[in-house]
């Protein structure tokens, strides 16, 4: 068996790894997004409530209105940090995914690369190889006329 089919075994593995490797990657990249949509959502959320209510305090307000108020604040603010830690071991886990991206991807790279050169290599010998057998074969043929 050619080493070029021998070594395809090889680049097929490498080729799974890197498929692999691209789905990681693009879910870690769509957790980060989703968190990030998220963590805007929430601020957004904060601001909007804290505006209206303020607005709506101008007015006057009662002190029970005034302490839901407060603790739905209050709320609100650990959600917005725990969706910030959230989002910053998200972006570490894709950091991570990135680098066992690269490497697969270079390592399928090289051994596309490896098995392309051997390739190379077994067509010229086979080149060489028929090239010599025409040439004993035409050594073989004599002309008549000699």
């Amino acid at each position: 068996m050619k080493r070029s089919k021998r070594l395809q075994v090889v680049l097929d593995l490498a080729e799974r790894k890197r498929k692999q490797a691209d789905q990681l990657l693009a879910q870690a990249q769509s957790k980060v997004q989703q968190g990030e949509q998220t963590l805007q959502q929430l601020e957004s959320y904060y601001n909007d409530y804290a505006n209206e209510f303020y607005a709506a305090g101008a007015k006057g307000v009662s002190l029970g209105q005034l302490q839901t108020h407060q603790a739905f604040m209050q709320k609100l603010r650990v959600a917005i940090e725990q969706q910030k830690k959230a989002l910053i071991m998200e972006r570490a886990q894709l950091e991570q995914v990135k680098t066992y991206w690269q490497k697969a991807y270079g390592h399928h790279q090289a051994v596309d690369s490896l098995v392309d050169k051997i390739k190379d290599e077994e067509s010229r010998v086979a080149d060489k190889q028929q090239q010599k057998e025409l040439d004993e074969r035409s050594q073989l043929i004599r002309p008549t006329f000699i």
